[in-house]
């Protein structure tokens, strides 16, 4: 088979790795419009479930992943003037240009034929059995064929930048401060040995007034590092947005919800989105990643695992189609708690957090027990002391 995947991101590199293993006679190829060191972003977050997908369906690719990642269990969230903490939550961290790195090495290793530098504007001009869209967020592939994918974007409300700083934090970091604005949140977490990632997000109208719109790249960041000085210890925030001027590095998360990721090209080629050109998930929950990786491994199956490519195709699109709702559901759950802190601010500290760990709806009381039940018992007795009862009880049993 001839494949021809767009785009040289983790979806697009992932993709192309696995269908090159499967059977070394594919002709495999890889356009990436940037130079192969080029890259933007920062560390990107994967879960231990992710983890044990990537090393069923490569392990020598995960196991370089695996010695390139930090790990977490802990989520520390910092709310007026106090520090809680959550463990339990298995997640790791790794530099998104290290990422690539290993899969482009891996891809070579294979025989996989990478082009970089190759701005491919459509699918005019390729001749393949199977073209992967994987050409990111903002993809010219899912615009050309808009009217058979049928994209749905959704700006969503609140403005954010993705930088990153020398400071290492020990565990994922929620870092909330009000201003005379109204509120800004950082998320932050360690990659590397050298760096976290330190993303900081505020409703519109709080950025607007804060005159951020206004400010240079460099003044934005000295803000940012003003207003957020007390977690920062004394280390200074980075960009690598080199290409971005002013205030358009701060942008409003677009959530991409596409009714079908399947177009046949005039050729009869089937065109197939995937990654963030099918679909986003809001950082929040840090999945962007999770499934573009997970939409290249159920693809690859798929095609093994069926008599033709079109039969291949829409067991594709039926099984995932499901999985990458639900995890935009409880991303869409996870955004609009992050763009109404204004109203969660009024709670307790206590709850304020709990509010948080549960705000995806993927997480209840009880798995939140099994992940770490110190934590449930410090909150379960603290939330009946509330009400004047001096023991551990669970919520719905403590008194009005």
């Amino acid at each position: 088979m001839r494949i021809t995947c767009i785009g040289g991101g983790p979806a697009g590199l992932y993709f192309a790795l696995l269908m090159k293993k499967a059977d070394p006679a594919h002709q495999v190829r890889v356009l990436e419009r940037n130079r192969a060191g080029d890259t933007f972003g920062w560390g990107v977050v994967l879960s231990d479930q992710t983890l044990d997908a990537l090393r069923e369906a490569d392990p020598e690719t995960a196991e370089e992943i695996s010695d390139a990642f930090n790990h977490w269990d802990d989520i520390a969230v910092h709310f007026k003037g106090r520090s809680i903490v959550s463990s339990g939550h298995g997640f790791c961290g790794i530099g998104r240009k290290k990422l690539l790195n290993i899969l482009q090495a891996r891809c070579e290793a294979l025989g996989v034929e990478l082009v970089y530098e190759a701005d491919v504007p459509d699918d005019a001009d390729i001749d393949a059995d199977l073209i992967i869209a994987a050409d990111g967020l903002n993809s010219r592939i899912r615009q050309k064929y808009a009217a058979t994918y049928q994209p749905d974007i959704d700006l969503r409300a609140c403005r954010f930048v993705w930088l990153g700083t020398t400071k290492l934090f020990d565990a994922f970091t929620f870092d909330f401060q009000q201003t005379q604005w109204g509120w800004f949140q950082a998320h932050a977490y360690r990659f590397d040995a050298t760096h976290s990632t330190f993303i900081v997000e505020a409703p519109e109208d709080v950025w607007r007034a804060a005159g951020l719109e206004a400010m240079s790249k460099e003044e934005g960041i000295a803000f940012c590092e003003q207003l957020f000085a007390k977690v920062l210890d004394g280390h200074t925030l980075i960009s690598n947005a080199s290409h971005l001027r002013g205030s358009a590095s701060w942008i409003r998360f677009p959530r991409v919800v596409c009714k079908t990721w399947v177009h046949h090209n005039d050729r009869g080629t089937p065109v197939v989105l995937m990654g963030d050109a099918a679909h986003t998930a809001h950082f929040s929950i840090g999945s962007g990643t999770k499934l573009a990786l997970e939409d290249a491994i159920d693809l690859a199956r798929d095609i093994q695992a069926h008599g033709t490519l079109p039969t291949a195709l829409d067991a594709y699109q039926a099984t995932r189609s499901i999985e990458v709702l639900r995890i935009q559901n409880a991303a869409r759950n996870s955004t609009e708690w992050f763009e109404n802190v204004e109203r969660h601010a009024r709670l307790a500290p206590e709850q304020f957090a709990y509010s948080l760990l549960t705000r995806s709806q993927r997480i209840s009381h009880e798995n939140l027990r099994l992940r770490d039940a110190r934590y449930v018992g410090e909150f379960e007795r603290w939330l009946a002391a509330q009400s004047g009862v001096d023991a551990q009880v669970p919520p719905m049993f403590t008194p009005f």
